[in-house]
C-alpha cells in the first residue's frame, strides 16, 4: 500500500515552529460597514413611524377633548380639569371641524383617551404576537426580505394614516397601526439574523451597537420633526405621515439595492473581506435550512438568562419612556415645552453612549483583555445596575436639573446591554440568532404591559412623590435581579446545538449518494444482461 512507504521523521528540538500570522482586517469601508448602515437607516426609520403617533396624537384628538371626557371621572391629573366649565357642560371646542371639507383630512378628530389609548395599544399587539413567527421567516428566508416588507407596508400605511383616519376613524386607524406592529415584528430578528452573518467576532460589538443605536435616534426624530409638523399652521399633522412614509419607501428600494442577507449573496464584496467576515465565525457560510431546535434552546440556561434580562431591561426601559413625562409634570413641575425637552436628552445620551461600548468591547475582547463572557457581564451589569443606581437617584431628588442629569446618566448607562445580554444571542447561536432574539424580544414585550398596570395601581396622586419613588424601587430591583440571573447563567462560548442539523444533513446526503451508486449499478448489470442476450 501507498501508506507503508511513508517514512515519518521526528521535528527537531531545535526547529522553530512558526504560528500562522493573524488576518489583518482591510482597511477602508466595506461591504458590511454597509450593510450596518442599511440596518441602522431602517431601524431608524421604524421607529420614527413606531412613535410618531404618539406625539401626532394630540394634534390628530381635539386639544380640549381629554378635558372633556374627563367630566365626572376620576382624572388623577389636576391639569386635565382645565377647559371644563363650572357646570359641567363640555364647551364646543370639543367637537370636530366643521367648517370644512368632507374629504380634507386637515381636520381633527372626537377620539376620547380611551380610543387614543386603544389605538397606541393596537401596534403593540401586532409587534408582540408576530415576534416567534417573525423569528422563524428570518431564520428560513434571510433577514433582509422581512425588513424589506416591514419598510414597505410602514410606508404605504404610514402615507395613507391621513386618509385611513378620514374614511375608517378610529378603527381603520387601529387596524393600520395593528399591521405595522406585526411587519416591524421582524426588525430585531432580521438584524440579528443578518449580524450573525456579517459582523466578524472582532468587531462584532461596534457593528452590532452601531445598527442598534437607530432605535433611540428614530425616537428623537420622531418626537422633534413631528413636534414640529403638529405644530405648524401650514403644514400640519399629515406632512409628518407623509414624509416618514416616503422615506420609509425609499430605504426599502435602497436595501433591496444595496442589501444582501449573507456575504456570499453580495456581488460586489471582496475576497479579502469575506476571508475577514468568515474568520472564526460560527454562522453558516451559505444558509442552510435548518429546523430551529426549540428543545435544546429551551434547555439552556444561558437563554433562559437572557430572556430573564431582557424582561428586565425592557421594563425599566418602557418605565422611563411612558411615565418620565407625566412625572416630571407632577412632582417636578416641568411645563410642556421643556418636558418635551427633557425627556429627549436622556435618548440622545444613549445614542451617544452606545457606540463607545461597543468599541470598548471590542477591544476587550481583541486584546484578550478578559473573557467574551465576562465582557458581557460587565457591560450588562454596567447597563441593569449602574443604570438603575442613577434612576433610583433621579427619583430620590427635588432639583430639576439634578434629576435631567440623573436620567440623562441612568439612560447612557443602560446602552451597555447592547454588548450585553443583546449581543450575547449571537455570541451563543450565530445560526438561530433570529429565533432566540424573537423569543426575548417578546417575552420582554409582554412584561413591558406590566408597567402601566404597576404605575397605576400604587400612583393615585401624580403630585405624590413618596409614590412615585416605591414605583422606581420596584422597577430599580426587578433591573438588578434579573441582571444577576443573566451573570449566572450566562456563556460566552458557541453551543453545540448551533450546528443542529447538519449531521442529519449529511445522512441524506450520503443516503441520496448511496442510492445513485445502487440505480448506477442497476442499470449497468442491465446493460451487461442485454448485451449478453444479444450475443446468444
Amino acid at each position: 500500500m501507498a501508506g507503508d512507504k511513508v517514512v515519518y521523521q521526528s521535528v527537531p528540538k531545535n526547529e522553530k515552529v512558526t504560528e500562522p500570522s493573524p488576518h489583518i482586517p482591510p482597511k477602508g469601508f466595506g461591504v458590511r460597514h454597509l450593510q450596518t448602515f442599511l440596518l441602522f437607516i431602517s431601524l431608524t426609520l421604524g421607529f420614527t413611524m413606531r412613535a410618531q403617533l404618539s406625539v401626532l396624537m394630540v394634534a390628530m384628538a381635539n386639544a380640549n377633548l381629554e378635558s372633556c371626557n374627563s367630566i365626572g371621572g376620576n382624572s388623577t391629573n389636576t391639569t386635565i380639569n382645565e377647559g371644563i366649565e363650572n357646570n359641567g357642560t363640555i364647551d364646543e371646542s370639543c367637537h370636530s371641524d366643521k367648517n370644512i371639507s368632507s374629504w380634507s383630512v386637515y381636520r381633527t378628530y372626537d377620539w376620547n383617551k380611551s380610543t387614543q389609548e386603544i389605538i397606541t395599544f393596537a401596534f403593540f399587539v401586532g409587534y408582540t404576537s408576530m415576534q416567534l413567527p417573525m423569528g422563524l421567516i428570518a431564520q428560513k428566508f434571510g433577514g433582509k426580505l422581512p425588513i424589506m416588507v416591514a419598510l414597505g407596508v410602514n410606508g404605504v400605511l404610514s402615507i395613507c394614516t391621513p386618509w385611513t383616519a378620514l374614511i375608517g376613524g378610529w378603527v381603520g386607524v387601529s387596524a393600520s397601526r395593528l399591521l405595522q406592529g406585526m411587519t416591524q415584528a421582524a426588525y430585531y430578528p432580521s438584524m440579528h439574523t443578518i449580524l450573525a452573518k456579517w459582523a466578524p467576532l472582532s468587531e462584532r460589538g461596534r457593528l452590532s451597537t452601531y445598527a442598534y443605536t437607530g432605535s433611540q435616534l428614530g425616537t428623537i426624530i420622531s418626537f422633534q420633526v413631528s413636534g414640529l409638523f403638529a405644530g405648524s399652521p401650514t403644514l400640519g399633522w399629515p406632512a409628518s405621515f407623509w414624509l416618514f412614509g416616503s422615506i420609509s419607501l425609499l430605504a426599502c428600494a435602497l436595501l433591496g439595492w444595496l442589501g444582501a442577507a449573507s456575504p456570499h449573496e453580495h456581488p460586489r464584496i471582496t475576497t479579502e473581506e469575506l476571508v475577514h467576515i468568515l474568520e472564526g465565525g460560527s454562522a453558516d457560510v451559505v444558509p442552510k435550512k435548518h429546523k430551529t431546535p426549540w428543545r435544546e434552546i429551551l434547555k439552556c440556561p444561558a437563554v433562559w438568562g437572557q430572556i430573564v434580562s431582557h424582561s428586565g431591561s425592557a421594563a425599566g426601559y418602557l418605565l422611563v419612556l411612558t411615565e418620565i413625562p407625566l412625572y416630571m409634570s407632577g412632582v417636578l413641575g416641568v411645563d410642556i415645552k421643556r418636558n418635551g425637552v427633557y425627556s429627549s436628552l436622556p435618548y440622545l445620551a444613549m445614542y451617544l453612549m452606545a457606540l463607545p461600548f461597543g468599541y470598548l468591547a471590542d477591544f476587550a475582547s481583541n486584546r484578550k483583555l478578559m473573557k467574551l463572557v465576562n465582557i458581557r457581564r460587565t457591560a450588562n451589569t454596567i447597563g441593569m445596575v449602574v443604570s438603575g443606581g442613577f434612576l433610583l437617584a433621579f427619583s430620590m431628588v427635588n432639583n430639576t436639573a439634578l434629576a435631567v442629569t440623573f436620567l440623562i446618566l441612568s439612560l447612557g448607562m443602560h446602552s451597555g446591554v447592547h454588548v450585553g445580554f443583546l449581543i450575547n444571542q449571537i455570541d451563543l447561536a450565530p445560526n438561530f440568532a433570529g429565533p432566540i432574539m424573537a423569543l426575548g424580544n417578546m417575552m420582554g414585550n409582554l412584561t413591558g404591559l406590566l408597567v402601566p398596570v404597576v404605575v397605576s395601581s400604587i400612583v393615585t396622586d401624580v403630585k405624590n412623590h413618596r409614590q412615585w419613588q416605591i414605583v422606581f424601587c420596584i422597577f430599580v430591583a426587578l433591573q438588578v435581579l434579573t441582571n444577576a440571573i443573566f451573570v449566572i447563567f450566562a456563556k460566552g462560548e458557541v453551543q453545540p446545538w448551533n450546528f443542529y442539523g447538519e449531521e442529519e444533513e449529511g445522512k441524506e446526503l450520503a443516503l441520496i449518494e448511496e442510492k445513485n451508486v445502487a440505480k448506477e449499478k442497476e442499470m449497468s448489470q442491465k446493460e451487461e444482461n442485454n448485451l449478453e442476450t444479444q450475443n446468444l
